[in-house]
């Protein structure tokens, strides 16, 4: 089994220490590939013991198989200096991000999605783009979807909501100030929060009842910084047509 694949299926069973390890290991996998255990528990001021439960959980014997894998998967050797980003590198995300849907978790948020009375989705920048069209997916059947990218508008919506609505919430950093305060709100509220951002641990991921993730390498050419949202815009495709799938009806779907 691939190393997404893993993440994929023991996501839910990770706290927020076992997704900052995560994150870290993935973002300097070039580096922890050359860590020994109690190095890289003494960089994220953690016990080892803490290192080894969390590759456990992975379903890994030990740290030793964790980084093996994780070198494997992102093609690292220890001692080869990583490469810049490339534009293949977009296609391996977009693979990535397949492989770390999490069917259990896309289960439990179609099952939000149908029972719950409104749908609000909060997403700004180049983020809009994949939420307004799941809005605009959701509204074609008859749901109750709406689309916000302004901070005013964002808030008067979260002030609004109740037990019996569920928010969306889009940002691949998970560290979007105006979806993390609209975010809040809307948790404040009593409703049902489910989060889309890039794979580690991040602010809106720790505070949604339920995470779908992407990966997304940054390409800098030229001193100009590219991330691409088509993986956002792929899981969001994703949700909708397994909604239709289990929930929607024949003639509805036809009309799209």
């Amino acid at each position: 089994m691939d190393f997404f694949t893993r993440i994929a299926e023991h996501t839910p069973q990770l706290n927020r220490s076992d997704n900052e390890i995560l994150s870290y290991c993935v973002r300097h996998h070039e580096q922890v590939a050359r860590l020994k255990v109690t190095e890289l528990a003494d960089k994220l001021f953690i016990s080892p013991a803490s290192v080894i439960r969390f590759c456990k959980k992975l379903g890994f014997s030990g740290f030793a198989e964790f980084k093996a894998s994780l070198r494997m998967e992102l093609g690292e050797t220890p001692g080869i200096q990583k490469q810049d980003s490339r534009p293949t590198d977009f296609f391996r995300d977009i693979q990535k991000t397949i492989q770390m849907v999490s069917e259990e978790t896309v289960e439990r948020i179609l099952e939000l999605i149908h029972t719950k009375r409104c749908i609000e989705i909060y997403a700004v920048g180049s983020s809009r783009m994949p939420a307004a069209e799941l809005a605009k997916r959701f509204q074609i059947i008859g749901k109750a979807a709406f689309c916000y990218d302004d901070s005013t508008l964002m808030n008067i919506s979260a002030r609004q909501l109740t037990e019996n609505d569920l928010v969306l919430a889009l940002s691949i950093s998970g560290e979007t100030s105006l979806v993390i305060s609209a975010a809040n709100m809307a948790k404040s509220k009593g409703a049902a929060l489910v989060s889309f951002t890039n794979l580690g641990s991040n602010t809106l991921s720790s505070i949604a009842d339920e995470n779908l993730y992407v990966t997304s390498t940054n390409f800098i050419k030229a001193d100009q910084e590219v991330l691409s949202r088509v993986q956002l815009l792929i899981i969001c495709e994703y949700l909708f047509f397994r909604y239709i799938e289990n929930y929607g009806n024949e003639s509805a779907a036809g009309a799209l």
